[in-house]
């Protein structure tokens, strides 16, 4: 059962990986050039036939500038993936903000204290 579940991981975390690489709009070569990773290697992540090094998929999400979590959204069980989406929603939020609304945004929370 073990052997399925992370066989569905390895699906699963490919799969994001070719979304995100689509969503930018970036070929397989470019990507695998811009993280020192062979363009076959890639192809077997994306299609789930490897097992992805941790090492690549941080370099995959530094380059796509995603949390490393969103790899993992359709790996979790649902309670721990709707808190983990929420985290990635309020990381995206704070990100948008300017430095002046960041620092308002502290403010206002030192005034709740």
């Amino acid at each position: 059962m073990a052997q399925l579940l992370a066989a569905a991981a390895d699906k699963s975390i490919g799969q994001r990986i070719q979304q995100k690489r689509k969503e930018f709009g970036y070929s397989a070569e470019r990507l695998s050039e811009s993280i020192n990773l062979s363009q076959q290697q890639l192809s077997r992540y994306e299609r789930g036939v490897s097992k992805i090094n941790v090492n690549h998929l941080i370099d995959i999400a530094i380059f796509f500038n995603t949390p490393i979590s969103w790899f993992f959204q359709d790996c979790m069980p649902e309670t721990l993936m709707k808190e983990e989406l929420k985290e990635v929603e309020i990381n995206q939020k704070w990100s948008n903000l300017s430095t002046v609304q960041k620092q308002a945004f502290v403010a206002f929370l030192d005034t709740l204290k």
